[in-house]
């Protein structure tokens, strides 16, 4: 999404979906309207009601035990990145956390099961804690070290880990 057209598509897209899910008998399909209007609100900059519908999005989520367990990192993904561009460390870094001990809920998301070890590695390096920043970048980087060439989280992560390393 960019700043005018896309988040106007996006916003149609999310009101036809409304529309859709206010007609289904299964209203917790409404995680995936709150968690679309999450993401077009970070897109718009309003980090506030990004975290308040990525809340409301969470809070319909089903155990990872049952069929829908693929919806839990995407979804945790957008309140975890709402609570980092709101400088909520603690808060990103407990969802960034839940991420990583998912179990089922990882098995068709292991970009971001990874990139989560990443965004650790940034919020303990904001918070000052050096060792567990280079322990979440060194695991990312494991965790990709077959990764195309040019991903910037990898080149970034490489070069964090460097400079962590070398002071």
């Amino acid at each position: 999404m960019n700043a005018n057209g896309s988040t106007d598509e996006a916003q149609n897209k999310a009101d036809e979906l409304l529309e859709l899910i206010q007609k289904n008998p299964h209203k917790k399909a409404m995680k995936f309207y709150y968690d679309l209007m999450a993401r077009i609100e970070l897109e718009r900059g309003d980090i506030s009601k990004a975290i308040e519908y990525s809340q409301k999005a969470v809070s319909l989520l089903s155990h990872q035990r049952y069929l829908n367990y693929w919806e839990q990192a995407p979804i945790l993904n957008t309140l975890a990145m709402a609570y980092y561009k709101f400088r909520d460390w603690k808060n990103a870094r407990e969802i960034y956390m839940w991420i990583i001990s998912l179990t089922m809920g990882r098995i068709d998301c292991g970009d971001i099961y990874a990139l989560s070890y990443y965004m650790l590695g940034k919020i303990h390096e904001q918070e000052g804690n050096r060792a567990l920043a280079a322990e979440h970048y060194e695991k990312f980087l494991s965790l990709w070290k077959d990764a195309d060439p040019g991903i910037a989280e990898v080149e970034d992560a490489r070069e964090k880990l460097s400079g962590l390393k070398s002071q």
